[in-house]
């Protein structure tokens, strides 16, 4: 079958790349471009540069091979070194500053060959470039995308390992001291052995329900259930819980309640709102031994301010940035999940809120979150 004008034409039409044929001096005397873009095709030739929009020959008033920087173009460099050589070149992967439709330059990411030629005893050369732009910002987000799915395998691991060392150590102290408490001969012994079993119970049923609501974090179903708010019953509510807690423990540290508004609704998740600032609380009595915890609330703006002030050891200014990360204890010998402030930036973020912490050593510590207006 001989090829007829008609139908080679129709085959650099369909082919889905720019076919340039090019003189020694790097003019185009036949393209496919202008099929290709649609583009409108100049009266004047064209050096390679100036066909592809590259923005440093559209800048320069002799266009392409005059500008200061075309000495270092990779592909003016290596058609030259092939001509020069009279051989082909394959595969030059480079980027391209080009110049759209809109007038805007845009990095265009190239993959260009090159074939030495005589045509007609003139030395020539069948230019080939594909534009691999979306091809490599498709690679770059699967590359991303796997990089992402081994972080959340290692991820998972990594919380699998944890949460069963966490789960064991209170649960090994109740077997433990649940048989050391069937063997106690004095009273004192059966009461010291049964308020470590408590304790240990009460760390593992909270382990377990900051796994649950982890879960579900991930999961996306973590639940919220809006009602108008009674702040101020709230902060009463809490205020009289945990004087509770501190006298049942026989910490001597003061429970002070600040609330700026006698009257405030808000609509909100109460039990969400409750599970914060208990969690505030619970960290602040940890780590307070004298002074006072101070339970907050005053209006931001359209919205509300809460906070969690306590007397306590203070926080190390290099342990700030990843108080809120999972698993992050401040000191190991304090009983906890290291889930809690995690699971609580999540909520506060869930409810539109921003969530923080400024610390002291030696001084003490505010827990603070906002919540957005009605």
């Amino acid at each position: 079958m001989k090829m007829t004008d008609e139908l080679f034409q129709a085959i650099m039409r369909n082919i889905h790349a720019y076919v340039l044929l090019i003189k020694r001096d790097l003019t185009v005397f036949y393209t496919n471009y202008y099929d290709i873009t649609g583009a409108v095709k100049p009266v004047k030739s064209q050096r390679v540069g100036d066909l592809l929009q590259c923005t440093n020959a559209l800048s320069a008033p002799g266009g392409c091979g005059t500008h200061s920087l075309c000495n270092h173009c990779p592909v003016r460099n290596a058609i030259e070194d092939a001509f020069r050589t009279k051989h082909n070149f394959i595969d030059l992967d480079t980027v391209l500053n080009v110049r759209k439709g809109n007038g805007a330059a845009e990095e265009c990411k190239v993959h260009i060959s090159g074939e030495y030629m005589l045509i007609e005893g003139e030395e020539s050369m069948v230019i080939t470039v594909h534009d691999i732009t979306h091809l490599k910002r498709v690679e770059t987000e699967l590359n991303q995308a796997r990089k992402k799915a081994e972080k959340a395998d290692k991820s998972k691991s990594v919380f699998l390992a944890n949460m069963s060392h966490e789960i064991r150590t209170p649960l090994n102290a109740i077997v433990g001291f649940s048989e050391l408490l069937s063997s106690a001969t004095t009273d004192e012994e059966k009461r010291q052995y049964m308020e470590i079993v408590r304790t240990n119970n009460e760390l593992l049923q909270q382990l377990i329900a900051d796994i649950l609501d982890l879960s579900k974090i991930e999961a996306g179903t973590l639940e919220f259930v809006f009602s108008d708010v009674d702040i101020n019953q709230l902060m009463s509510d809490l205020e009289q819980l945990f004087r509770m807690r501190l006298f049942e423990q026989g910490i001597s540290v003061k429970v002070i309640r600040e609330v700026s508004c006698e009257q405030y609704f808000i609509h909100t998740d109460r039990n969400r709102i409750a599970q914060v600032l208990s969690n505030f609380m619970t960290n602040a009595m940890k780590f307070t031994s004298q002074g006072s915890i101070t339970l907050g609330c005053k209006p931001n703006g359209d919205g509300l301010y809460f906070y969690v002030k306590d007397t306590g050891t203070g926080i190390a200014k290099e342990k700030l940035g990843q108080i809120f990360d999972r698993f992050v204890k401040l000191e190991r010998e304090k009983k906890g999940t290291g889930l809690g402030l995690s699971i609580c930036q999540t909520i506060v973020h869930k409810l539109g809120g921003e969530i923080g912490v400024e610390s002291e050593v030696g001084v003490g510590s505010t827990f603070w979150f906002t919540l957005p207006g009605n």
